[in-house]
């Protein structure tokens, strides 16, 4: 498999976050109902996603010119990530405030040394960095929606009064990244990328109908995530949520995300289009495996979930996360 880069820029509001699980699920629907996407009939992707998936995508991370991204500080304690040695109690004390912040790790060159020589931002810092005039590099805001009874045509009544919902809101010029790993003698790149476009184009996720998830696609590029792999790697720093599987890793430092599925597209309208929930690890955990070799034989790390869906039994969850080698020191 080769792993890309593929830069997408938001034009509006975001009702679902963009997390790999849920940016794969809809890139299913496209080749759902554009079968001259793939190589190969989708039923015959889908049958053999458990043992060789055709495609594993990240979540969206916040990007910059000349191959730098942003990543999320991973799910550690300070003391594994941040330098205090020779810090006195004070000292100590006083840093973990500053520094529990700066929560952008920032990457080059997909390249992750050490955390504690990395560069870390604070939002205010990534904002100065992304050339961004605004408080905000992302925030959360509040939209107001009528639920309205389609017999009276009107939101008065029980359960049709006025509500809010929380939106993702990028400032305007952010630029955003997904690594996807793809097999691409079932799936082109290029298919990969007009999908992508056709999302961007409907809008992703919540509320697309409404104008929310809009964005377009603007490059992209072949990228190495393991070059650190040479460097002493003893983890896998996840770049999307994951469900790995449990006898290959000695330890895990990761944030518990449990996915409240509900089916896309045709099946969203069915009699029962919620999925069983999945309990997955949150992006940026660190997995550390019992046999590193072993497991850089893949860009990916975690497995498929299947046996969600009460009306499709073919549905799919990617467990599945591309992941940065790195060094732990504890």
């Amino acid at each position: 498999m080769k792993t890309y880069s593929i830069t997408i820029k938001p034009r509006s509001p975001f009702g679902t976050p963009l997390k790999g699980d849920t940016i794969f699920g809809q890139l299913c629907w496209q080749l759902v109902n554009d079968p001259a996407l793939a190589a190969v009939p989708f039923e015959a992707l889908i049958a053999e996603y458990a043992a060789t998936p055709f495609a594993v995508v990240s979540s969206a991370f916040p990007a910059f010119a000349d191959g730098i991204f942003a990543l999320k500080r991973p799910e550690a304690p300070l003391e594994t990530v941040f330098d205090f040695s020779g810090m006195s109690k004070e000292q100590v004390i006083e840093n973990r405030k500053k520094l529990k912040k700066k929560k952008w790790l920032i990457c080059r060159n997909s390249q992750i040394p050490s955390f504690k020589s990395a560069s870390w931002l604070d939002d205010n810092e990534l904002i100065e960095q992304a050339g961004i005039n605004l408080k905000k590099f992302v925030s959360k805001e509040e939209f107001s929606h009528n639920s309205i009874n389609r017999l009276t045509g009107t939101t008065t009544g029980d359960g049709f009064a006025p509500f809010a919902t929380d939106n993702t809101v990028y400032a305007p010029g952010t630029l955003l990244t997904l690594f996807v790993c793809l097999d691409e003698a079932k799936l082109p790149l290029q298919s990969i990328l007009t999908a992508l476009k056709q999302i961007g184009l409907m809008g992703f996720g919540r509320d697309a109908s409404t104008g929310m998830g809009k964005f377009d696609v603007t490059g992209h590029s072949e990228i190495d995530l393991c070059k650190t792999a040479a460097a002493g790697a003893n983890a896998l720093y996840t770049l999307a949520p994951s469900v790995p599987a449990a006898e290959l890793y000695s330890d895990a430092l990761f944030t518990p995300f449990t996915r409240f599925g509900r089916h896309g597209d045709r099946l969203a309208i069915s009699g029962k289009p919620f999925k069983n929930p999945v309990i997955m690890l949150d992006e940026a955990a660190l997995l550390f495996p019992r046999d590193i070799q072993q497991a850089l034989q893949k860009p990916y790390a975690g497995s498929a979930v299947t046996g969600l869906s009460k009306i499709e039994s073919a549905t799919v969850c990617q467990g599945y996360a591309p992941y940065i080698p790195v060094r732990m020191e504890v």
